[in-house]
C-alpha cells in the first residue's frame, strides 16, 4: 500500500477543458476552404482601375482534429512562374467568439497584421489593422461570399486613412480543382 501523496491534485484550466472537449462547431465554418482551388484574381488601383489579372492556386487543409485550417495562396505570372505565396493559420477562438488568423508572406513583402473574423449571413468576414513593408498603417476587410461546394468569391477592401474611405484592392473567384 502506498502512502497518500501530500502533492495537491493538479487542476485543469478552463482553456484546457475547452480544448479537451474537441473543436467547437464554429470550427467548421472555414471547412469550405479545405481542398485545392484554381483561382482567377484581379488587383485594382485605388481609383478602381484594374492593375493586373493573374492566376493563382489556393490549397487548404484542416489541422489539429478540426481546430485549425492552414492555407497557402500562391500567385503566378502570366508565364506560370510563382511570384508570391501567403500562408495563413486560422483557428476559431471559443473564448473570444471569433476567428483568429495570422499569416506570413514569402517571395515579397507583405502586410504584417493579426486578423479576426466572423461568419455572418453565409459569408466569412475578416478584418485587420497592420502595417505594410514601408510601415504605413493599413486597414483591411476581406470577405468570402457566394460560397458553394465547388466555388466561392473573395474580395479585399483597403483603407489608408484609418477607415474613413475604402477601396476595392483585390477580388478573386475560386473553383475547386479536379481531384
Amino acid at each position: 500500500m502506498t502512502a497518500p501523496s501530500s502533492e495537491p491534485t493538479p487542476q485543469v484550466l478552463p482553456e484546457v477543458q475547452r480544448y479537451l472537449r474537441g473543436a467547437p462547431p464554429e470550427s467548421r465554418q472555414f471547412d469550405f476552404l479545405v481542398g485545392e482551388w484554381n483561382v482567377s484574381a484581379t488587383r485594382y488601383r485605388p481609383d478602381g482601375s484594374i492593375l493586373l489579372h493573374y492566376p493563382a492556386r489556393w490549397s487548404a487543409e484542416s489541422l489539429n482534429e478540426g481546430r485549425m485550417v492552414m492555407d497557402d495562396f500562391k500567385a503566378y505570372s502570366a508565364t506560370g512562374t510563382e511570384i508570391s505565396s501567403y500562408v495563413t493559420l486560422r483557428t476559431y477562438c471559443e473564448a473570444a467568439g471569433r476567428w483568429e488568423m495570422s499569416g506570413l508572406g514569402a517571395l515579397q513583402a507583405a502586410t504584417t497584421a493579426q486578423w479576426h473574423g466572423k461568419w455572418n449571413d453565409g459569408e466569412m468576414q475578416t478584418e485587420a489593422t497592420g502595417a505594410d513593408a514601408r510601415g504605413t498603417t493599413i486597414r483591411n476587410r476581406i470577405r468570402f461570399f457566394s460560397i458553394e461546394h465547388d466555388r466561392f468569391s473573395w474580395e479585399s477592401r483597403v483603407s489608408l486613412d484609418d477607415g474613413k474611405t475604402w477601396f476595392l484592392a483585390s477580388s478573386l473567384s475560386a473553383t475547386r480543382a479536379s481531384p
